[in-house]
């Protein structure tokens, strides 16, 4: 118990520098800022939390972004700190459970630290929106403890404590589905059950039952939010080269922890010459931690362990713009840590110098991957130093659309520029990319070229209305009035919020009117009136200018017909006297 204080304490201290670091603009507004989760524990936020299936089903999760909302409202310090305390421990819970597992004292903490310490922790725990990640693998590793303890001593008690915690697992992310799989492994080793397969199978039903539904909601809530189709017309050779080419890469990122990314752009194009030797090296693993399935077992294993884990995210099923994530490491790591740790043990043997030498790697080892992961959580200190760190190790429009996305709104433009510039440059078919190099231009006072940007995002996705409003307002501003209401004209045809555009009309026509031009003003308060009869300031703005233009007549009419539509308001009453209408009752 003492070693796995002081693994989690270690990690825990490691971690503390993320308590410095903001919110990014990564999903992390979606699970901090938006109501009802910002209001902390409430009746909606607890309904939201059990019924929602946007990103996915993990009712946990928003439970516990919520807790942290009640605790420390919207500062980013607090919510750092419940997932840097959360992984601390799992690691003090992880050094237990390979004790379970047969490891010493030393040996179970190396392994534990060796997991806990690893740069490949860092996205799960510094970056906030991957609350999921850290709470999934606390009750992962949760469930597995249980089961050990319940295989040396079966009982009614410890079989529903671990199918809780596995329960928990799966409501903090679908990831966990693989956990009946990981604990059919350790009936293997270290359990050696002298029972039938079918009843070791039986008795995890309930678990994988409740997996198979987790496994449902998440294609249900993935395709509704169209996560699937980010990446799309991915063929299955595709995904299958890509998913050996990223068991590959893991392993090597494992081995030599640098150049991590918060995204790593799809490849579509696999060169042979790299895909068979990433397959051949899977297999070829494969099939040697087989062999050694009874001379060592731990080896098998943990192997397994890894492969099985990484499954849901390999993308065989594609989800989200990524080829792979270190946060997908989390819960399989264990598996290949557990592997190292032994393997290192069994060398060193009895021997001094071996064992000697055992320590002081090891001692390098954590304390390098201690330093590595404290240069890796600066990264996320702040949204602009995460995508241009990306950016670094990995170019990709994704990334330089949301440094740019990033920049404009703290007005940062001539900065923002050329990076969606260089996303257009990747990407000339991405409508986003346009249309906020639009905004951009129409912000800096490019109008023309403005239009020009914006005529390319609707020529991209015609019939998107908020795409076609923003043309009319950047044709308002050139003062290309008929082209104006022509667009905005299209925009409510297509879906924009009618009250709105009737709005934005009428602000520009009165204003027109105000500076000396009713004549141009009075189309688009028109418009205006067309579009939401119930606009009293339209109507009332619509008298004025025909009463400007000594339109007497037509202002009664006009002045008759508002007072029809919204009854005699007070908008109208100094305009009954100087027309001479008498108001109705």
């Amino acid at each position: 118990m003492i070693v796995a204080l002081l693994v989690a304490g270690g990690v825990f201290s490691i971690g503390l520098p993320a308590l410095h670091n903001s919110f990014v603009d990564l999903d992390d507004q979606t699970y901090v800022s938006n109501k009802p989760v910002s209001t902390g524990l409430t009746i909606d936020g607890l309904t939201f939390a059990l019924t929602s299936l946007s990103p996915y089903w993990h009712p946990v999760t928003w439970l516990s972004h919520e807790l942290d909302a009640e605790l420390f409202g919207s500062a980013p310090a607090g919510h750092h700190f419940t997932s840097v305390l959360l992984h601390a421990i799992t690691a003090g819970l992880l050094c237990l459970t390979l004790m379970s597992l047969g490891g010493g004292v030393r040996l179970a903490g190396a392994a534990a630290l060796l997991w806990g310490l690893h740069p490949l922790r860092v996205e799960s725990f510094a970056w906030v929106a991957e609350r999921k990640d850290v709470l999934c693998a606390l009750f992962f590793v949760a469930a597995v403890a249980a089961y050990l303890r319940y295989q040396t001593h079966p009982g009614r008690r410890r079989y529903a404590l671990w199918l809780v915690c596995g329960a928990l697992a799966l409501m903090s992310k679908p990831t966990a589905v693989t956990l009946p799989a990981v604990l059919l492994l350790l009936d293997l080793w270290p359990g050696q059950r002298r029972v039938p397969l079918w009843r070791l199978i039986v008795e995890k039903i309930p678990l994988a039952v409740m997996a198979a539904a987790v496994m449902v909601l998440t294609v249900v809530g993935q395709q509704r939010d169209g996560a699937t189709s980010l990446v799309p017309n991915l063929s299955l050779a595709t995904r299958l080269a890509n998913a050996a080419a990223s068991y590959a890469r893991y392993l090597g990122k494992m081995l030599w922890p640098v150049n991590l990314a918060c995204h790593y752009p799809y490849e579509r194009q696999f060169p042979l010459a790299w895909v068979l030797p990433c397959a051949a090296l899977l297999v070829g693993l494969s099939i040697a931690a087989a062999a050694q399935r009874r001379r060592r077992p731990w080896l098998a294993v943990g192997w397994a362990w890894f492969v099985v884990t990484l499954l849901p995210n390999a993308g065989l099923v594609q989800s989200g713009r990524q080829a792979m994530a270190d946060r997908f490491t989390h819960i399989p790591m264990m598996g290949i840590a557990m592997g190292v740790a032994w393997a290192v043990s069994q060398w060193a043997g009895t021997q001094r110098a071996r064992r000697r030498a055992a320590v002081w790697a090891a001692a390098a080892v954590l304390v390098v991957f201690a330093f590595l992961t404290v240069r890796q959580i600066g990264y996320w200190h702040d949204s602009i130093s995460l995508f241009e760190h990306a950016i670094t190790v990995n170019d990709s429009d994704y990334m330089r659309g949301n440094l740019a996305t990033t920049l404009m709104a703290q007005a940062r433009y001539a900065e923002a520029e050329p990076h969606l510039l260089a996303a257009i440059r990747l990407a000339p078919s991405e409508v986003g990319y346009h249309q906020d190099l639009a905004v951009l231009l129409s912000k800096t006072g490019r109008l023309d070229e403005a239009a020009h940007e914006s005529q390319m995002a609707i020529a991209l996705a015609p019939r998107t209305a908020l795409l076609v409003e923003f043309a009319g307002l950047v044709a308002l501003r050139r003062g290309r009035y008929e082209d104006a209401l022509a667009a905005m004209g299209r925009a409510v045809d297509l879906g924009s919020d009618t009250a709105r555009v009737a709005a934005v009309l009428n602000d520009n026509g009165a204003s027109l009117a105000a500076h000396g031009r009713p004549r141009d003003g009075e189309p688009l308060v028109r418009k205006a009136v067309q579009l939401d009869p119930a606009l009293a300031q339209a109507r009332r703005n619509l008298v004025l200018i025909l009463m400007d233009e000594r339109r007497a007549e037509e202002a009664r009419e006009s002045l008759r017909l508002a007072v029809d539509a919204t009854g005699n308001r007070a908008e109208y009453s100094d305009l009954n006297q100087q027309l001479n209408v008498p108001a109705r009752r």
